[in-house]
């Protein structure tokens, strides 16, 4: 008998079942395919992200550094003359000294070379004799830090890639600061009668004088990278970046307004917006600035600390013609 032609199948054309759970190449490349795509769309959103967490960092250690210049002010009647102070070395002349001397002073370029000659960022103390051998001989005994601010962490920034604690620089004034560009900022001394050079008063000797003052690289709140307009880093040879000076009391080292110099951005007035006036205008009188994040992280924005208490953020190329004297709110 003869099965039934109806029930029967040949099975030789029959597809081949694929085993249960596998991929064809063409699925596996388009799998590959989408997490490529998705990758590149959020690995850029978590880099934002994390930037922007980054840039709050330290906008809150700027409202801290703001809170101690207030309160610096308020109990010696000025802002310092730094932020977080010099650079600082072991004074080697201690012994020969009479009176006995605070056992550091600022670093000079010769204490660089070797660097283990300055004292670690963490561990430098801002307490040093001024004017030695002058009838105004006295003392420094710290600048916000560590007076008003314990932390020096306080005064980094999270994009400075630098974490040497001994690493120090010079530093160039800024273009908008009423000095040549390319003018190191160095230590002076008071000289000369009615138009006369402030200077320095936390100089720690005639040696001094003419010398780069130098700080730690790490040191955010009073320097920071030189840009230009575009937002890119000014190097002074392959792989060294300049810094310039972002805090400063006294941008013109004049005394008494017929003595300043003038503007002619600014309609050719004074520039009263400067920490050494009584009663700057607070919303427009830069406290400091950060250029870190442009520099570090490919940010389009400067972070601006005013004397009122408000940061701001501002665009590379308008803090470039602007900062630090003729900030518009």
């Amino acid at each position: 008998m003869h099965a039934s032609t109806e029930n029967t199948m040949d099975t030789r054309l029959m597809p081949r079942r694929r085993a249960q759970g596998a991929f064809t190449l063409i699925e596996l490349l388009v799998v590959i395919a989408i997490i490529a795509i998705l990758a590149a769309i959020l690995f850029p959103v978590f880099g934002a992200v994390r930037e922007q967490a980054r840039q709050s960092g330290t906008m809150s250690n700027l409202h801290t550094v703001y809170v101690g210049a207030r309160l610096f002010n308020e109990d010696e009647g000025h802002y310092p003359a730094v932020l977080f102070g010099y650079a600082e070395t072991p004074d080697a002349s201690l012994g020969m000294l009479n009176p006995p001397r605070p056992p550091q002073r600022p670093s000079l370029p010769g204490d660089v070379n070797p660097m283990i000659n300055v004292t670690s960022m963490d561990q430098a103390k801002e307490f040093f004799s001024t004017y030695i051998g002058a009838p105004a001989e006295g003392l420094n005994r710290g600048y916000l830090y560590p007076e008003q601010v314990k932390d020096y962490i306080t005064f980094t920034t999270p994009d400075n890639l630098v974490k040497d604690k001994r690493m120090v620089t010079q530093v160039y004034y800024p273009h908008n600061s009423l000095h040549n560009p390319d003018q190191i900022v160095t230590w002076e001394a008071t000289s000369g009668a009615g138009c006369a050079n402030i200077g320095d008063r936390d100089l720690p000797n005639a040696p001094y004088i003419g010398q780069p003052k130098l700080y730690y690289v790490m040191d955010s709140m009073d320097i920071g990278p030189r840009l230009d307009p575009n937002g890119d880093i000014i190097y002074t040879s392959p792989g060294v970046p300049q810094y310039e000076l972002h805090y400063s009391p006294d941008w013109s080292h004049r005394l008494g307004t017929a003595c300043e110099p003038t503007d002619a951005m600014n309609g050719g007035q004074i520039d009263v917006t400067q920490l050494k006036y009584k009663n700057p205008p607070a919303d427009r009188t830069v406290l400091t600035y950060i250029t870190q994040h442009v520099a570090t992280a490919g940010s389009s924005k400067v972070i601006v600390m005013l004397l009122s208490g408000t940061a701001k953020k501002m665009d590379v190329k308008t803090a470039a013609r602007l900062l630090p004297l003729n900030y518009k709110p």
